[in-house]
């Protein structure tokens, strides 16, 4: 199922240092929720250095996001959304038949000129076997397990739309940005099979922004025709 949209403001990043949580499979704590900072991070995410058998044609393309030019993402930097790890940065049993990784970094100017951009990243996982079907069943079976909340050091995970292949997600979570009361901040994700691949497609807004679900369902759209070419 491929889904689509477009993006307007919201830009940069949310950066918060939370606890994972586990599922029953994971060994970390509690219910989804946030994952340490990049630097003690599982090695559930890879570095784009991991990207053997990845070229850069099956990635985002610069006319794909408004122009801007990709960086790779730091080893455990936004590991919940490398791929989604609703119940915390411990491994999924497919993480195994994972061959090649890559894992990206956006920014993306605001549809209006002038206007608040955003941070967007993308995550590519090549699998041999049914592995990428796999990953893509645990990551559904895990939304289930771990819905998360807005407890201290904790996400909420919302499943906007779900199918065969592909589902769309929303990550709530509460924070305090300078001397304002804390709010609730939305981030939103996409994710999708495409052959022995799994994609994933995040806006993660900007400081005290959110992101955008038009512009997840966009890019998901362009990332699967990128990813294709793996095929």
């Amino acid at each position: 199922m491929q889904i689509n949209a477009f993006r307007i403001a919201a830009a940069g990043l949310l950066t918060a240092s939370l606890t994972a949580c586990s599922s029953a499979s994971d060994t970390t704590a509690s219910a989804a929720s946030v994952p340490p900072s990049p630097s003690g991070s599982a090695s559930a995410a890879p570095s784009a250095s991991a990207a053997v058998g990845i070229p850069g044609g099956a990635l985002l393309q610069p006319s794909d996001v408004r122009g801007a030019e990709s960086q790779p993402l730091e080893k455990g930097e936004f590991s919940h959304v490398r791929p989604l790890r609703p119940c915390g940065d411990g491994r999924y049993p497919s993480d195994e038949s994972r061959t090649a990784a890559v894992a990206m970094r956006y920014t993306v100017g605001g549809a209006e000129g002038g206007s608040t951009p955003t941070v967007v990243t993308e995550f590519v996982g090549l699998h041999t076997g049914t592995g990428a079907a796999d990953q893509f069943t645990a990551i559904q079976s895990g939304l289930k397990e771990c819905p998360g909340g807005l407890g201290d050091g904790e996400r909420r995970w919302v499943v906007l739309d779900t199918g065969d292949d592909a589902l769309v997600v929303r990550i709530d979570q509460r924070f305090s940005y300078a001397d304002e009361a804390p709010s609730t901040v939305s981030h939103y994700a996409a994710a999708s099979r495409v052959g022995n691949a799994i994609v994933v497609v995040a806006d993660l807004g900007w400081e005290n922004l959110g992101g955008s679900e038009e512009l997840v369902r966009d890019l998901i759209t362009k990332a699967e025709k990128r990813a294709a070419t793996l095929a």
